[in-house]
């Protein structure tokens, strides 16, 4: 068991009924940082711990290009979690703190955190009866 700055990140997510995932786009995708504790994650995938079943949005800003590729990888951490996947700013802005600028950013920011709740709301849950993803075959799965 690792003790560091993650261990009260874990609390924090285990605790959430919603999460927003965000990132700058470094190079094409999300930051390392951000890659780091989706990897981590892994070690929620027990009961009590797990995501599943909670909403997750995300926030991504760009200078240029690269904010496809990382929605689309904050996306599938997602669904692999089995969260209900809520909506996504995205936002172009090449200096620091320029995206808090952007009335129209700033604006569906606070749409997607009202999204967040609403979806909290209906509790949603995955059916018991598909306890996990079941679309990775191989070796090494049952």
């Amino acid at each position: 068991h690792i003790q560091d700055d993650m261990q009260p990140l874990y609390e924090k997510l285990i605790g959430a009924d919603g999460v927003v995932f965000g990132s700058p786009i470094h190079f094409y995708g999300m930051t390392a940082q951000a890659k780091a504790i989706m990897d981590r994650t892994f070690a929620l995938n027990q009961p009590g711990k797990s995501l599943a079943n909670k909403v997750g949005g995300v926030i991504v800003v760009a200078g240029s290009l690269g904010l496809i590729d990382a929605l689309k990888d904050f996306y599938f951490f997602i669904t692999l979690k089995r969260m209900l996947p809520a909506n996504f700013v995205a936002a172009y802005a090449t200096g620091k703190g320029d995206a808090k600028k952007l009335e129209k950013g700033m604006n569906a920011a606070y749409k997607l955190g009202k999204e967040i709740v609403l979806l909290v709301d209906k509790k949603f849950e995955f059916p018991d009866e598909f306890p996990r993803n079941f679309f990775a075959f191989g070796t090494h799965t049952d």
